[in-house]
């Protein structure tokens, strides 16, 4: 049997070495980045006494098995503390504690005597003797030293360019080396494991990201034992060189894998909690801080997992609570036996633990979902997508009113347009034109508060950006994510029907809430011309692709390649191209130059609150040609990306003699096909003459899309629809329909024709998502005012 395991974390090197001890088993592991994954970051802090009963059992389980080995106890490096766990008194706790050896429960008295203070009234702690703290990175190492000798394992080095499950239930995993098929493949890729799986639309639903931060400091005064204290979420561990780790749970999802993080607020509000916690111990400097990111599901319990429902043999083992180090060691020898016994029944293991495999969907402790008595979630609002437009709405929403509510979201974690986010990308809009901030510049979530609590505002202003970096932008949106706590994440919408309690969404055919009004947030996606479809996926693909195909394309840097598309993702692609080193690159645009946006202060006019009112006066067809005509002041390339373009490839001219990229506009591509020579003979129209360039890789950034509302046969048959059998939508975004019985729906990006170029773009978020909020409301929240306008149209 041959097993592929992705990710050299804690978790997927002790789950492979687990499984090249199974006879006829050979495991190759692959491989990420180390220098900044969460086992290089992990405090390494072990014990066995955890709140969740699953977890605990694994906790329980793996230190025994390492202080019963001399050999795991070598490789950790393994240093004895002794823990506290401070927190609120629950039934079962005293069972709890007795699973725990050498473990005992006492009462806030005797806490205090051990050195706690201002603990809460009632306030209890399990001290445990046989607790401490071990070195991940250095486990890992000789698990991966261990792995790279033997006979049955190989350890390859990523990224993994895709996943492909076959009819089989074998699964295939490309890498730069090639594609090998496995009996089996597990993910253990930590943070990166929902973006991976996203990326190759395969469900990532139970993972979210969160970033993680501790220091190391410098102490005067006898310092604690290793600890976690529930009551203000503060954690630490004394150190083998005499300091304090020390840290707070930061709360901070949807953060990108890889990410560092830095939250000065934070580091400082854990200085001041442990300051009244442990008066007797003085924190002198900080030596050192850790910042990072980490994979957290529900429950939190380290544990295999049929990615595609037992379909197939694709499994994810990761997302455990962020401390997998406590429990890798029992959690991947389960993990081994039940992923043989999945993926060949004849393998069965006798003397061990029963499986404690859980599903994802059951927690008995720390659920964070409420439902109404009958099982299934009612609100006020539902939003179908999280993306800025309903992040605006949901943001001034919390402002104005107690009602509750929800916004559902398809992708496994927050981001926007995150496969497009290359270095260097700027931003088409103004800071100022965030969120709030047009509609109500007192609000928490402005960008400029983003920047303040954040402790960037000095470093972005000192920068001197002319237009703001798009991976701030991103930031900002996972900010606002966070703080408001109404997203759910990995749930894709398939059906909205509408009931007599309101919009019935369902997931998977199976109901997920309902709500009174429903806002459709729904976003684009990339067009795939058919011209396309059928060449190697690996030699031409969607624009969004290029950042994960780039390091299999690092031997033919030389080689033509093409990019298809005129527009600001083509120029992005182009200069990432250039960027990484390809010297022979053909763009290709349908139109008849490759123009920058106006951003003039005329063309400034058409995106206004007055000028969208003047719009809805007009009829259908003088606002489309209106519409048609303006396309110019939105639907181009940012100001400074043709310049940039143009230095870098005189640069280039310089070096090469030669331009390395070719400028080729007027041409209208019809067709594509892979050659005996084995290039790619692209074919397209032009002013002249038709013409072909062969090219060994294609990239086509063809614009995007409307994503349709999944609305079942009744409803959809209840709206109406205009001759280009697009949805009428009012003035205030109201979708027209009938049968309405007091449930309102609304929608965004899907009224170019009648609101103009600002029903798509970033310019007036906060101004529709305030009409919206007037008009849901029948009531004047959001004043908008718009008077002194020098035009008059």
């Amino acid at each position: 049997m041959r097993i592929c395991v992705i990710g050299a974390g804690i978790a997927g090197a002790l789950l492979a070495w687990r499984l090249v001890e199974r006879p006829g088993v050979s495991v190759d592991l692959v491989t990420g980045p180390r220098h900044d994954d969460a086992t290089a970051a992990s405090g390494g802090g072990v014990r066995a006494f955890e709140t969740h009963p699953l977890q605990r059992g694994l906790a329980v389980r793996s230190l025994s098995e390492l202080l019963d080995s001399p050999r795991l106890l070598d490789w950790a490096g393994y240093t004895e503390t002794g823990s506290t766990y401070i927190l609120a008194p629950e039934d079962g706790l005293e069972a709890a504690v007795d699973e725990v050896d050498e473990a005992e429960l006492v009462d806030a008295g005797e806490l205090r005597r051990r050195g706690w203070h201002g603990l809460p009234d009632g306030t209890v702690g399990v001290l445990e003797r046989r607790a401490g703290f071990i070195r991940p990175d250095l486990l890992r190492s000789a698990v991966l030293a261990e792995l790279g000798g033997g006979l049955r394992s190989r350890v390859l080095v990523g990224p993994v360019i895709k996943l492909a499950p076959h009819d089989d239930g074998s699964v295939s995993c490309t890498l730069p080396s090639g594609t090998t098929r496995y009996d089996a493949v597990v993910v253990a890729a930590g943070p990166w494991t929902p973006s991976l799986l996203a990326n190759n639309a395969l469900p990532a639903s139970p993972y979210r990201t969160k970033s993680i931060q501790y220091g190391v400091f410098t102490t005067y005064g006898a310092r604690p034992t290793m600890f976690v204290d529930e009551t203000t979420g503060l954690f630490g561990r004394p150190t083998g060189n005499d300091r304090l780790l020390l840290g707070i749970d930061t709360e901070q999802w949807a953060v990108p894998p890889g990410s560092r993080p830095h939250m000065p607020d934070m580091s400082a509000r854990a200085v001041r909690l442990v300051a009244g916690r442990l008066p007797h111990l003085r924190l002198l400097a900080t030596g050192q801080t850790v910042n990072s990111t980490d994979c957290y599901a529900d429950p939190p319990v380290l544990t295999l997992w049929s990615v595609l429902g037992g379909t197939h043999r694709l499994f994810t083992f990761t997302g455990g609570s962020g401390g997998s180090v406590k429990t890798a060691l029992a959690a991947s020898r389960t993990a081994a036996r039940d992923l043989l016994e999945q993926a060949d029944p004849q393998q069965q293991a006798t003397g061990e633990t029963p499986r404690t495999n859980p599903s994802r969907t059951e927690n008995k402790r720390m659920s964070t979902t409420e439902q109404a008595p009958d099982g299934l979630p009612r609100y006020h609002t539902i939003g179908i997508g999280a993306g800025p437009a309903n992040l605006s709405l949901a943001a001034l929403y919390q402002s104005a009113t107690d009602e509750k509510l929800a916004l559902f979201d398809s992708r496994p974690v927050a981001g926007w347009h995150t496969p497009l986010l290359y270095p260097g990308v700027r931003m088409q809009t103004g800071w100022m034109k965030d969120l709030v901030s047009l509609v109500d510049p007192k609000h928490e979530l402005s960008f400029l508060n983003y920047l303040v609590t954040s402790g960037r505002l000095y470093a972005l202003i000192n920068s001197q950006f002319d237009a703001l970096p798009r991976i701030e932008y991103e930031r900002y949106l996972a900010w606002c994510t966070e703080k408001l706590a109404v997203v759910s994440f990995g749930v894709t919408v398939n059906e909205i029907s509408i009931t007599d309690d309101g919009f019935l969404i369902k997931q998977n055919d199976e109901p997920v809430a309902v709500s009174e009004h429903l806002v459709l947030g729904l976003g684009t996606r990339p067009v795939t011309p058919s011209y396309f479809t059928e060449l190697p996926p690996e030699r031409a693909f969607i624009a969004d692709d290029l950042g994960m195909r780039l390091p299999s394309m690092d031997a033919h840097k030389a080689d033509p390649i093409a990019v298809v598309g005129g527009g600001q993702t083509g120029v992005e692609c182009v200069l990432r191209l250039l960027g990484s080193g390809f010297t022979d690159i053909r763009w290709i645009g349908r139109h008849q130059w490759f123009r920058s946006i106006d951003d003039s202060p005329m063309a400034n006019e058409f995106y206004r609150p007055s000028h969208i009112e003047f719009m809805q006066e007009l009829g259908r067809a003088k606002r489309r040609e209106l519409i048609t005509d303006h396309r110019y002041s939105g639907d181009a390339l940012t100001p400074g990306a043709l310049k940039a373009l143009y230095q870098a490839n005189y640069d280039g001219l310089l070096t090469l003699g030669r331009f390395p990229v070719t400028l080729l506009p007027g041409r209208d591509v019809t067709s594509a096909e892979l050659g005996t020579d084995g290039r790619i003979t692209v074919r397209c129209t032009s002013h002249s003459a038709p013409e072909e360039f062969a090219v060994r890789h294609l990239v086509v950034a063809a614009g995007r899309e409307h994503v349709a509302a999944p609305f079942d046969d009744d409803l959809r048959e209840r709206i109406d629809y205009d001759a280009d059998d697009e949805m009428i939508v009012e003035p205030d975004y109201s979708v027209r329909w009938k049968g309405r019985n007091g449930h309102k729906m609304y929608t965004f990006n899907h009224s170019r024709y009648s609101h103009g170029l600002t029903n798509a773009g970033l310019t007036q978020l906060p101004v529709r998502a305030a009409i919206v909020l007037n008009s849901m409301f029948d009531r004047e929240i959001y004043p908008i005012r718009d008077e002194l306008c020098a035009v008059k149209w």
